[in-house]
């Protein structure tokens, strides 16, 4: 069983994006799940991380960059 653990969840218009970490073996997976009314449900993996410093400072500047662009966290 994977378990996916929700770092980050932003909305803007009728769109919401969650951000989520996966530990895998040798690091960590960022997971972007997108909602949208008009086009439903999607997943991608976003990175792969090895160490968490590169953890932190990737969801910081995500977060920055999101909010500079108008989402709003949700």
């Amino acid at each position: 069983m994977c378990d996916f653990h929700e770092v980050l969840r932003c909305a803007k218009g009728g769109e919401t994006r969650t951000y989520s970490l996966r530990v895998v073996p040798g690091g960590a997976e960022l997971w972007r799940t997108t909602e949208s009314r008009d086009a439903g449900t999607s997943s991608v993996k976003e990175s792969f991380f090895a160490g968490s410093e590169e953890v932190s400072t990737f969801l910081e500047e995500l977060r920055r960059a999101l909010v500079a662009g108008g989402w709003q966290e949700a």
